[in-house]
């Protein structure tokens, strides 16, 4: 153990040019075992923000020290009239999720339904120890939550006429709706079509349950 830490530190105090097409193999080698000594630059301070929101400044020996990027990994967090971070070397955040799946967390924000996709898709942000290594993303939400999924299909895919297909009975409804809407406008009245809550109730009883999304209705 001593012997591959020695190595570590060894790799880390490389200078920058020495490391160039292998630095993400070499650097991703070492954060496996550095998973909580990374840190985030803070936009306005010259500080990162580390795991579990811990605070570090890079040491000033640090060939980093000047110029700190924005994210970037330490060897050790020794704590004097400060926490410094020693033997600092520059990582990629999004090298940080495949490392540690175990680890991460994710946090969904906004599904909705899209046209162009038929599906539901959402915002999905990825943190380790509560530093967002991915900000954000957008995912199939399918997956996450198959009966909202469901239920915003029908809701906009088929109700309001969202959905981009060539299924006749799809086509052949919604010219049958604007006959009525237009059969409403002639005559003034407003009680002959039917309201969406109903028309929701009609395809939600003939449609099965594993259906979340225009691909799973076509298969």
């Amino acid at each position: 153990i001593h012997r591959q830490l020695s190595q570590t530190v060894k790799l880390l105090r490389l200078p920058v040019n020495t490391v160039t097409a292998d630095h993400r193999t070499v650097h991703s080698a070492l954060l496996t075992g550095l998973l909580s000594h990374i840190g985030q630059k803070d936009s306005e301070k010259t500080e990162f923000t580390g795991a579990h929101s811990a605070r570090f400044a890079i040491f000033p020996a640090s060939q980093l020290f000047k110029k700190p990027p924005k994210w970037i990994m330490v060897a050790q967090l020794l704590e004097t009239s400060r926490l410094w971070g020693r033997i600092a070397a520059r990582i990629e955040p999004e090298w940080i999720e495949p490392l540690a799946p175990h680890l991460v967390k994710y946090h969904y924000s906004d599904p909705h339904w899209e046209k162009s996709q038929g599906a539901v898709m959402a915002n999905e942000k990825v943190t380790l120890f509560g530093l967002p290594i991915v900000a954000s993303r957008k995912i199939n939400y399918g997956a996450i939550d198959p009966p909202l999924c469901r239920e915003l299909f029908i809701r906009h895919g088929l109700v309001e006429g969202q959905w981009q297909t060539r299924h006749v009975f799809f086509h052949a409804n919604l010219q049958l709706l604007a006959e009525v809407e237009a059969m409403e406008h002639k005559s003034r009245r407003r009680d002959i079509l039917v309201d969406d809550e109903t028309l929701f109730t009609f395809y939600e009883q003939r449609i099965g349950a594993d259906v979340v999304s225009a691909r799973h209705f076509d298969s």
